[in-house]
């Protein structure tokens, strides 16, 4: 699929669609993320990105607080599930699930849609 890495607005700040091209990260190198404003739909376009998932009330180990400008906090925890997703397939995060995206062999080719939890 040839969509080209940018952040393509859809609906302002409310709904938009992000695609990166990023490269590998191994499941020791990586922090569990939640987001506090956006629910996030990432559809793998190529590649394989092997996700990792837990409940954001069992994270006890804050390694970044909350940064409201960017709606991202880290976790030092480690996931209690990992689900490989391969080109076609889509994980749905809301803002109570702690994700670690971006686990793979190789580059991962995706699209991350981001949902205003409140629109106004």
């Amino acid at each position: 699929m040839a969509l080209s890495v940018a952040k393509y607005e859809i609906d302002g700040d409310k709904v938009f669609a992000i695609v990166a091209k990023d490269a590998r990260r191994k499941k020791g190198e990586a922090e569990l993320e939640t987001h506090n404003k956006y629910i996030d739909i990432q559809l793998v376009l190529d590649g394989v990105d092997e996700m990792g998932w837990m409940a954001k009330s069992l994270c006890k180990e804050t390694s970044i607080e909350y940064d409201p400008k960017n709606d991202i906090q880290f976790f030092k925890d480690r996931p209690d599930v990992w689900m490989k997703t391969t080109a076609g397939m889509f994980a749905i995060f809301f803002p109570e699930d702690a994700h670690l995206p971006l686990i793979s062999d190789g580059e991962v080719h995706k699209v991350i849609v981001k949902i205003a939890v409140h629109q106004e």
